[in-house]
């Protein structure tokens, strides 16, 4: 598996790196417009998943484990230094399992998880699958969650492309059993729209039982892809979390630039 970031390098300059992972039918440009709010102590490192971008001629992941273990090797020479994870629905996921694998790897430098838009990976579904359904149905049902633009959905060049990474995607999801209860010893902090009719906040609230560390929850303006109208208000927030309680080496770096 190669690197798969999105239109960007690895900065050596940078105190740490946070990976962030897509929902499902996204890709990493989601996160494209993240770095213009960061920092400069922080890179952020959209991971490109299969099926999309410019990894669109390759399959889509057969389960999110497996998925999980390719970007785990994959990253695996890029935390010997700080870094911390992110995703959002899917890639919430996809991001609880990398930072499992990394820990259970000895990559020890793993500042945070941050799971945004996602019910703890232990709780049963509270809705039915619908990745089976006829198109009309299964359109009608990624046009509720209102994740994907209008003129995508009415492009049908476009949804000829990114219906198959869709279904591909929710199947993934709902497929996904969590293996067994693995504590982070990370913090993990948890992102939700405060009209999101999707994942109940009681449902975010369970993501505390699976660290030993440091659990906070926070809530933003929106449904469930709040992420979207939300992007400096959220990366002002990883920023503040990362930057609090850092080890003196790190605090040094961060405080000598902007």
């Amino acid at each position: 598996m190669s690197f798969p970031f999105f239109n960007t390098s690895l900065r050596t300059g940078a105190a740490l790196r946070l990976f962030c992972f897509p929902y499902a039918g996204g890709s990493a440009a989601i996160y494209q417009d993240w770095q213009q709010h960061a920092p400069n102590w922080l890179q952020i490192c959209p991971v490109e998943l299969p099926g999309r971008g410019r990894r669109c001629a390759e399959n889509p992941a057969g389960s999110i484990p497996a998925l999980a273990a390719a970007i785990t090797s994959a990253l695996y020479p890029y935390t010997n230094t700080p870094y911390a994870l992110f995703g959002h629905s899917m890639g919430a996921l996809i991001a609880f399992e990398v930072a499992c694998g990394l820990e259970v790897a000895g990559r020890a430098q793993l500042r945070k998880l941050f799971v945004s838009g996602a019910r703890a990976p232990f709780l049963a579904r509270r809705k039915p699958p619908v990745g089976h359904l006829a198109d009309p149905e299964f359109l009608a049902h990624v046009r509720d969650l209102n994740g994907t633009p209008t003129e995508v959905l009415a492009n049908k060049e476009l949804m000829d492309v990114l219906l198959p990474v869709l279904r591909a995607d929710f199947a993934l999801c709902e497929q996904y059993r969590m293996r067994g209860l693995q504590l982070l010893r990370a913090p993990i902090t948890t992102l939700a729209g405060d009209e999101d009719e999707e994942i109940p906040a009681p449902d975010v609230q369970e993501w505390q039982r699976l660290t030993s560390g440091p659990f906070h929850s926070v809530r933003f303006p929106g449904d469930h892809f709040f992420i979207r109208h939300n992007e400096a208000s959220i990366v002002d927030l990883i920023r503040d979390e990362l930057s609090s309680g850092l080890n003196p080496v790190l605090s040094a770096a961060v405080g000598s630039r902007p």
